[in-house]
């Protein structure tokens, strides 16, 4: 079953709030998978800035608050928005709202469900948000909301939407996990720890981060030789080039610079050439411009890093928290109190809540109300 209400818990939201607002006035709701809470976690905050009379702006990396699925057909919790609140949405969705709602200004960004507005929600209501699905888009669509009144921009992060994890959209992140990423307790709390690891991936050594800089507002490509040298590649993408990448590499070469994205073949690659050639630095970094760039999975990044390699980024947003939810569609059902703490153990420098449950714990240990 979905967490479709918020039952209670408002200790906990407002907890919640404080962390978020802590990072800057634009966040996002990143799920790491489908039914995993992302819109319970939304509509929390919502609600508890409402309450505060802060004026939230709301808006979508994709489609969200919809009655069903569009893929799954399963059935979804509304997004709940008080009366004032400013949405960028796709104005197809404007009739489909149980509240009513006036445009306020066009922005010019056409999307397939029609041209993204800003609308001021007369009263309290259920709304669907078609959201930008470029991330330029959606800048200026969080650039619009501010400048119209909103002094909290929430961006509800559509699973898969990688672009969200760019610095230049929003601030901070609150990342939902839960049941829907795996049946079993250990597995969400390692595929959690995963991702809060890319998400707060470390920045070079400056003398690096200086030359990273420069190559990527260049959309150049280039290997960190050991002797300080910037080795500019000739392709704009190295993706279907990553053997030739790792063959130029020489012995005691500091990194690679990617203009674009990483990809799960280059770290396939580079972990190959180091496991062939023993003789290179203790760490070998790959610099990408921020967190949205890192296009591989879990496995790929495990073996890379096993093999001496590290991620880096000149760019991120912080994460303020983790919320859990532990039932699935599946039927999946997770003891709440198990769920927070294992995830609290595996990342004890960021709190968990369980905004249903009313549960939240921090370092591994459990928080009372």
């Amino acid at each position: 079953m979905n967490q479709s209400d918020l039952r209670g818990g408002r200790e906990h939201a407002s907890t919640l709030l404080d962390l978020v607002l802590a990072g800057g006035n634009c966040a996002g709701v990143v799920g790491l998978a489908k039914n995993c809470g992302k819109t319970t976690t939304l509509n929390a905050l919502i609600q508890v800035a409402a309450e505060r009379n802060i004026a939230v702006g709301i808006t979508s990396g994709g489609r969200d608050g919809e009655l069903y699925d569009a893929i799954t057909g399963l059935p979804k919790p509304p997004i709940r928005v008080p009366r004032g609140a400013l949405i960028a949405l796709a104005d197809f969705t404007i009739g489909r709202t149980s509240c009513r709602l006036e445009v306020v200004q066009r922005l010019g960004v056409h999307t397939t469900a029609g041209e993204i507005v800003i609308a001021r929600a007369l009263e309290p209501g259920n709304v669907e948000v078609i959201g930008c699905n470029r991330a330029n888009d959606l800048i200026h669509a969080v650039s619009k909301l501010r400048k119209c009144g909103a002094e909290l921009a929430l961006v509800d992060g559509a699973a898969g939407r990688t672009f969200l994890a760019s610095p230049d959209i929003v601030q901070t992140f609150v990342l939902a996990t839960g049941a829907a990423l795996d049946s079993d307790v250990q597995g969400i709390a390692d595929a959690t720890r995963m991702a809060v690891h890319l998400f707060t991936l470390p920045a070079p050594p400056p003398r690096i981060a200086r030359r990273a800089e420069q190559a990527i507002e260049s959309g150049v490509s280039a290997i960190m030789r050991a002797d300080g040298r910037m080795d500019s590649l000739p392709w704009p993408t190295l993706l279907g080039r990553e053997p030739l990448v790792a063959a130029m590499l020489s012995s005691g070469d500091l990194g690679l610079v990617c203009a674009r994205a990483v990809g799960d073949g280059l770290l396939a690659a580079l972990t190959s050439r180091f496991r062939e050639h023993s003789a290179r630095p203790e760490v070998f970094r790959v610099v990408a411009a921020d967190p949205s760039r890192i296009a591989a999975g879990d496995r790929g990044v495990k073996a890379f890093e096993a093999a001496g390699g590290e991620l880096a980024v000149l760019r991120k947003a912080g994460v303020a928290a983790i919320t859990v939810n532990p039932s699935s569609p599946s039927g999946t059902m997770i003891n709440p109190s198990d769920l927070v703490m294992e995830v609290s153990k595996h990342i004890e420098e960021l709190p968990v809540f369980d905004m249903v449950a009313e549960l939240s714990a921090s370092g591994g240990v459990m928080l009372e109300t």
